[in-house]
């Protein structure tokens, strides 16, 4: 079976699974049979039963790199009605991500660059070989990010680094951007799945409940004030504190 016919391969180890973007010979662009591959898999691992969901789940990049961005190459890009089915599966796949009642790890090496950016930082974790090349080359090719890029930068790493890397597109190794909130692990090349691996083994270990409501607390407690963040953490603090009883 080519990469074509399988650009996203699902693999589980005990109670961690990984979701492998298959397209290496196009450092893993973003087509919409791949799209729509990863938004399927998602579906299916964060809808199952409790009991039948994994605990962590990795996200990584098959050959050189972890994801391109979007293809341009495929006829959908230069088609707005092929590109907005596309979108719709870009944005299904980031739906899936913020919902997912498990830790998310990106596991980056080589290229993270537009989508593949995106798509990192929509991860809960971000681990990357220190060579590994993150950017936003969106406006030099005719569009702006669309998969919540710039907020997220705002949000890890601060106005000016999102500013920086939008308005420039400069392509940042994972090395330089160490301390800034983009990266949360930076390895050295070629380790980054196996450093991600370790810690969804850990994480794995851990109650789902609780790294359920760790990561709720992560995505939603940082764009509300004080009290408000407060009043979510308290709820999952007596949720966690009722099922010990």
């Amino acid at each position: 079976m080519t990469a074509d016919e399988r650009p996203v391969i699902l693999t589980e180890a005990g109670l961690v699974a990984v979701l492998t973007l298959n397209r290496p010979d196009r450092h893993n662009a973003m087509s919409t049979a791949l799209l729509s591959r990863l938004a399927r898999h998602l579906a299916e691992l964060t809808q199952a039963e409790a009991g039948d969901r994994p605990c962590c789940l990795l996200l990584t990049g098959a050959g050189r790199s972890f994801c391109s961005g979007a293809d341009t190459k495929e006829p959908a890009w230069g088609d707005l009605s092929l590109r907005a089915e596309r979108r719709a599966h870009f944005t299904t796949v980031f739906a899936a991500l913020h919902q997912a009642p498990f830790p998310v790890l990106a596991a980056v090496e080589g290229y993270a660059l537009g989508g593949g950016l995106e798509l990192a930082l929509a991860c809960d974790l971000v681990v990357a070989g220190g060579g590994a090349l993150f950017g936003l080359p969106e406006l030099g090719i005719g569009a702006v990010p669309g998969g919540g890029a710039v907020h997220s930068l705002i949000r890890r790493a601060g106005r000016g680094v999102a500013a920086g890397m939008l308005l420039t597109g400069e392509r940042i190794s994972a090395r330089a951007l160490t301390g800034t909130g983009v990266v949360d692990r930076v390895t050295d090349d070629g380790r980054a799945l196996a450093e991600a691996s370790d810690i969804a083994a850990q994480l794995a270990r851990m109650e789902p409940q609780l790294l359920t409501a760790a990561v709720r607390l992560l995505r939603d407690s940082g764009h509300l004030d004080r009290s408000a963040a407060l009043g979510l953490e308290s709820g999952f603090w007596w949720e966690a504190a009722a099922g010990r009883e």
